[in-house]
């Protein structure tokens, strides 16, 4: 090698040494963020007083097909209906207060629930609406057998992570006769995506193959190609325009896939979950509506 070629293959070397310590730091980067989200931290829930709206709130517990106890508050039903209620990712029942008061001012019973792995409930590990359906079905086995309750007038509301679960099962589970969901996501991996592809899949890739290794089924975590099969029962969707969490174009896309009936309701300048914060006013005439029409008639 002559003295001229030396230099040239010391940059080389030290651009590639460059290149494999920052591919090498994104996968550690990503498989922290991935453990971080299979394994967020537990949040109990403060009790709120069973007066006015919620007189009658009740503390129950229900178990999961795959054996797991969840734990929550039931208002008992004033008009034969009820709704679920689904929290978000590192959140807890106490995160839908404001939709449960607006539904239970209604007469509807509401079913507020910690997930798996949040709160008082039991697991360890978050999948992302993959097993969190399970969660969900055996909440509307609980609702559907209430002596309160007609079975065939309970709906679904979730928030987030909740809202894509809720999607996921309403689409396959005909016992929900209407749905809303506020801030979810079309498919988890465009989610992930959305959240952490900053250098594309050398940044999201990592967090995917963790949440993949430690058992989430990524590729089922795709209510937007099932938003048709809801065939006829109403379908509310519920964003924001500045949302980083939910992004408005995600949320577009879910709209678009879905059939007739559903609306979108893009609340101006409210961040993740601050709907209520925003327009209370406005999102409580929507709830109600939307849960009103589809289970009282």
């Amino acid at each position: 090698m002559n003295a001229r070629a030396r230099p040239l293959l010391l940059v080389l070397l030290v651009s590639l040494a460059g290149v494999l310590a920052a591919g090498g730091y994104l996968v550690l980067k990503g498989h922290r963020i991935g453990q971080g989200l299979l394994h967020p931290p537990r949040v109990s829930a403060e009790r709120p007083e069973a007066v006015g709206e919620l007189a009658g709130l009740e503390d129950v517990s229900f178990t999961t097909s795959d054996g797991l106890t969840l734990r929550g508050w039931y208002v008992p039903s004033r008009n034969r209906a009820a709704v679920v209620l689904v929290h978000g990712f590192t959140g807890n029942r106490a995160q839908l207060l404001f939709e449960a008061r607006v539904l239970a001012r209604g007469g509807h019973g509401v079913l507020l629930f910690d997930l798996r792995a949040h709160g008082d409930s039991d697991g360890d590990k978050v999948t992302w609406g993959d097993r969190e359906r399970r969660d969900v079905l055996a909440a509307l086995d609980f609702v559907s057998a209430r002596p309160d309750v007609d079975p065939a007038r309970v709906g679904l509301f979730g928030f987030s992570m909740g809202g894509t679960t809720s999607l996921l099962v309403a689409n396959a589970d005909t016992r929900v006769k209407a749905v809303a969901a506020a801030g979810a996501y079309p498919a988890l991996e465009w989610d992930v995506y959305s959240g952490y592809g900053r250098w594309g899949p050398l940044s999201a890739e990592p967090v995917l193959w963790t949440l993949r290794r430690a058992g989430v089924d990524v590729d089922a975590v795709r209510p937007i190609d099932g938003m048709c099969q809801l065939q006829g029962r109403p379908l509310l969707l519920v964003n924001s325009d500045v949302d980083p969490d939910a992004p408005a174009k995600l949320q577009a896309s879910l709209f678009r896939a879905a059939c007739e009936p559903k609306s979108l309701w893009v609340v101006e300048g409210a961040g993740h979950g601050q709907y209520a914060k925003v327009a209370p006013a406005e999102y409580e005439r929507r709830l109600r509506q939307h849960f009103d029409g589809a289970l009282l008639k």
